[in-house]
């Protein structure tokens, strides 16, 4: 049986699987795919070094960058008389309100 073979110049597009990087530089970091849907994966051992999951994501000369954003919750402890639980309440009454408008 004869095995196809791709015409010259023509790339054939997987799913899943990306082209070669053109400047992939050994050393400097982990490298990560986004998907069709625009999603992508950060290693879990930068995830647990930055301890958050969610980042902002700003557009700087020729990169992107991912900031951590880091959760309320990491404010315990830093103000004594702070209310987390107060602070969620209105947080969502307020949430509601807005969404009644």
């Amino acid at each position: 049986m004869k095995q196809k073979t791709r015409q010259p110049g023509k790339s054939k597009k997987n799913p899943g699987v990306s082209e070669p990087l053109a400047e992939y530089l050994p050393g400097t970091g982990s490298v990560i795919t986004v998907d069709a849907t625009g999603r992508m994966v950060l290693p879990k051992k930068i995830r647990d070094r930055f301890e958050s999951n969610r980042f902002e994501v700003r557009e700087t000369k020729g990169h992107i960058e991912l900031i951590p954003v880091k959760p309320l919750s990491s404010l315990l402890g830093i103000f004594p008389d702070l209310d987390i639980e107060a602070i969620y309440r209105d947080h969502d009454r307020e949430v509601e309100e807005e969404d009644k408008e």
